[in-house]
């Protein structure tokens, strides 16, 4: 038996065109030992359920088969609802971002006096002002990705390139 990952589209398709009905036709997509192992296979994944039996001898036959949701998500081109349920969104209140900035701010180089003045206008800066900083930060930071590269492999990928 050989993975075929064409076999395997065929067979998530045909099941998805089923669906929610198990298909017994799924077998006669290809030759019997790879439907069986590209379906074992699949299942393993948890993109199909298997209703199967095993004889003595190790002869395996698949009765039917259905596709999953999670099968159907994958096999659909915008990842379908998973896509949708696995987006995480990031949230940083205004006062984290001040924050940020203000430790930076204070952990620079500038001259006492200069830190000073700036942290008093940040401080005192109107909502709409500290988001339009941040956006410019924001796009800087953007600009400056390449420098970024080492810092990222290191936290990310423990040094790896």
């Amino acid at each position: 038996m050989k993975l075929i990952r064409e076999l395997q589209r065929e067979m998530l398709e045909h099941l998805r065109d089923c669906y929610p009905e198990p298909s017994e036709e799924v077998m006669s997509l290809g030759e019997h030992e790879d439907c069986v192992g590209n379906l074992h296979y699949l299942r393993e994944l948890g993109l199909v359920t298997l209703l199967d039996s095993q004889y003595v001898g190790g002869t395996r036959e698949i009765h039917h088969a259905t596709i999953t949701a999670k099968g159907i998500d994958f096999i659909e081109d915008d990842g379908g609802v998973s896509a949708i349920l696995g987006t995480v969104t990031v949230k940083l209140h205004e006062d984290t971002l001040r924050q940020l900035i203000e430790a930076k701010v204070q952990a620079s180089d500038l001259p006492e006096e200069q830190k000073s003045g700036i942290l008093k206008a940040l401080r005192e800066a109107p909502g709409e002002t500290t988001k339009q900083l941040i956006a410019k930060l924001v796009d800087l930071g953007m600009e400056n990705v390449p420098k970024a590269v080492p810092l990222i492999q290191t936290l990310l990928l423990g040094g790896q390139p």
